[in-house]
């Protein structure tokens, strides 16, 4: 995970969530508790993501977090990081 993906993922939750200050949110930050994202700025929130990551998939992010009990931006970032690295790779 890289800065340039946790700045991007913040950009795309304050577009989601327009009362959020991209300055109070951190990779440890969790998105749902929070952040307060439900299950609709959840979707939202994945379409956004499609538009850099086409292989997002929000089911794999979800059953992650919900495995872990960690549903942090720094995971979501992660992930996305990962994504980009294996159509890179």
């Amino acid at each position: 995970m890289t800065d340039a993906h946790v700045a991007a993922l913040v950009q795309d939750l304050v577009a989601v969530k327009p009362t959020l200050r991209a300055e109070d949110i951190r990779p440890e930050s969790s998105i749902t508790e929070e952040l307060g994202f439900d299950s609709l700025d959840l979707v939202e929130l994945a379409q956004r993501i499609r538009d850099d990551y086409p292989d997002f998939d929000l089911r794999v992010w979800l059953a992650d977090a919900m495995s872990s009990e960690v549903d942090s931006v720094g995971s979501m970032a992660a992930l996305l990081a990962a994504s980009r690295q294996a159509v890179a790779g």
